[in-house]
């Protein structure tokens, strides 16, 4: 189970997780209901069902269920929390990791970390670094410690993306057309990542130790 902020967040963050084929997958996209564009405000009707069709346009192509809770994100209304019923236990639980402290993100995961623990921290917890920010950020340190306070130790995977794969994942966020390209700062981070992990293009998690 896939828990993202805003459309488009799991395609910069977690890709590799999204077309692993040895998990059936369900995406959850919280504050789907925006009139933010790389153009500037819009009118958020308008705004709101074209953000979302992107985002049923990019599922459906990766062949994943998705779901929008339509909430509204900050550029609407304070957001506030909100509680999700567990239907089923899923195995694996992805969530933003909170990096920049946008309040979307970290009600998104405080959410992910809500059904973790309803689910007695049966599934597999994985946190991705939320793009474009993470990049941004020389250090987030803190987040992770403020983070393993709550949920546990946290330990590091970096995922090999093959020439291919990354090329796919550029090709994906692209559909998101609303939004600014990020293609360049997301090879760019890649690349870091690779080099961490001994091959030439990675992405970044961090699980919850067993």
């Amino acid at each position: 189970m896939f828990f993202s902020p805003h459309p488009d967040d799991l395609v910069y963050s977690a890709f590799s997780a999204l077309i692993d084929p040895f998990n059936r997958k369900v995406a959850v996209t919280v504050f789907n209901l925006s009139r933010f564009t790389k153009w500037g405000l819009g009118s958020p009707r308008l705004i709101s069902a074209f953000r979302k069709l992107e985002d049923k346009l990019v599922f459906t192509l990766l062949g994943i269920k998705s779901f929008h809770l339509n909430q509204p994100d900050t550029s609407l209304v304070e957001s506030k929390r909100f509680p999700l019923k567990l239907l089923y236990l899923p195995n694996i639980i992805y969530s933003p990791l909170g990096v920049g402290s946008h309040p979307d993100h970290l009600i998104t995961r405080g959410l992910a970390v809500h059904v973790w623990l309803e689910a007695k921290r049966i599934p597999r917890l994985l946190f991705y670094e939320d793009l474009p920010y993470a990049a941004r950020c020389e250090n987030y340190e803190s987040v992770l410690e403020t983070l393993s306070c709550e949920v546990g130790l946290l330990k590091p995977r970096f995922i090999p993306l093959s020439d291919y794969q990354l090329r796919l994942k550029m090709l994906f966020s692209r559909l998101y057309i609303t939004q600014t390209d990020h293609t360049s700062l997301l090879r760019q981070r890649a690349e870091e990542n690779g080099l961490k992990c001994g091959v030439r293009y990675a992405e970044k998690l961090f699980e919850v130790a067993s």
